[in-house]
């Protein structure tokens, strides 16, 4: 029978400096340690997700704006944007539903089933997006303005009009993102 050495560490046999590992006591220290920093971290981390969202959301919009107004200049023919209501246009200003961009053929700024849908947007998850003036389409015409859709769109998610953040379209068709109003103050969200 073969008997491997041991490293036993008790105090009738060596002294402390021998030993290795930790005692029960310093295992529910640092789990202690490690619990305080991840409940200190994880609302940082949940704010840091939640940032994350709404900045790709606005993004999609900005880039949707780009692009229907690139369409128009390039198709010279006006394109629209409007809140998409199962593939039609919606008849409320509620952009959380997504978006379509079409062709507007008989420049009625209504999508009828003839004219060209270039691009749809999904649904957003967690984040509401309202227009003021309760605009329900943004028109770009061929030269690339978006005369008399000069709006805001205002995106909230659960952290309410402290964390809200706008993209500003302007009449000449142009795109800004905004975390406050020109006043200074908060966007405000519905609810």
């Amino acid at each position: 029978m073969i008997i491997l050495p041991t490293n036993h560490c008790s105090s009738l046999h060596t002294s402390h400096h021998g030993c290795r590992g930790f005692t029960l006591i310093e295992l529910v220290i640092i789990l202690a340690i490690f619990s305080i920093l991840f409940h200190l971290t994880a609302p940082t981390f949940q704010n840091i997700v939640a940032n994350s969202r709404m900045t790709t959301q606005i993004n999609n919009m900005v880039t949707s704006f780009n692009y229907a107004r690139s369409e128009a200049i390039k198709r010279h023919h006006t394109m629209v944007i409007c809140p998409n209501d199962d593939g039609s246009c919606a008849r409320q200003p509620h952009w959380h539903n997504g978006w379509l961009i079409f062709v507007d053929e008989n420049f009625n700024r209504e999508f009828e089933q003839e004219e060209e849908v270039v691009y749809v947007e999904a649904a957003k998850k967690n984040i509401e997006i309202t227009s003021s003036r309760y605009r329900k389409r943004v028109v770009f015409r061929s030269k690339g303005y978006s005369h008399g859709s000069n709006a805001s769109f205002i995106f909230c998610d659960q952290r309410g009009s402290v964390n809200a953040r706008a993209v500003v379209l302007s009449n000449t068709g142009r795109t800004r993102i905004a975390d406050k109003k020109p006043d200074g103050k908060d966007w405000k969200c519905p609810g």
